[in-house]
């Protein structure tokens, strides 16, 4: 895993995509534009008043698998407004890569809280691309993605310990724990939910 916690097979494929942004970002700003629009296309960005559906789940369920399957990840890109540098933090779903076998609002609930939990790493990753000041950095690329690489792991571990303690979904005593926890930490970090970052002055 490197640039994207989108669960297991996603990640290779961001990688990728991050890579090639980092490198055209000014040189060659058109050809990052098709990319942005195709996984666009098939993600929804994180948003506080827009939950999942049972129509964002477009893959087919696997079998013996659980009862829904979120593939959620945080997409790290630049960008570039009136010569200053800009950097974008989203919480994304991937549409064809997630499923769901019971249409039931407990069960979409469990997705979202994966959602949420998304937000939550992509605001403390955020949080530490804003308070860094990047005038003392050499190679701010590299210190951004290493900052991301520390915020990927702790969000992958935190969404596996959601499905063990809540054991997929199926105790839901310790779902409702964790569905307070996450939106008091959101909450917290509301000062960092705009996915837009500007590092011109930092």
């Amino acid at each position: 895993m490197y640039i994207c916690t989108f669960r297991a097979y996603e990640i290779s494929f961001i990688y990728f995509l991050f890579v090639g942004f980092l490198n055209l970002a000014f040189s060659q700003k058109s050809a990052i534009s098709p990319n942005i629009r195709r996984l666009k296309n098939d993600t929804i960005v994180w948003r506080s008043d827009s939950l999942l559906r049972v129509e964002n789940f477009k893959a087919k369920p696997k079998a013996n698998g659980p009862l829904g399957f979120s593939s959620v990840g945080i997409f790290l890109y630049p960008g570039e407004s009136g010569g200053e540098l800009l950097f974008y933090v989203e919480a994304l779903f991937v549409k064809s890569k997630s499923y769901i076998t019971k249409q039931s609002e407990y069960v979409l609930k469990h997705e979202q809280i994966h959602f949420d939990i998304c937000e939550l790493y992509a605001r403390k990753l955020r949080q530490k691309i804003s308070e860094k000041n990047f005038k003392k950095v050499k190679n701010f690329s590299e210190e951004i993605q290493e900052m991301y690489q520390k915020v990927a792991e702790e969000h992958l571990k935190e969404q596996n310990k959601y499905d063990s303690e809540t054991e997929h979904g199926l105790n839901s005593a310790r779902q409702k724990v964790w569905q307070e926890e996450v939106d008091k930490q959101l909450k917290l970090l509301e000062k960092y939910n705009s996915t837009e970052i500007n590092i011109a002055n930092k």
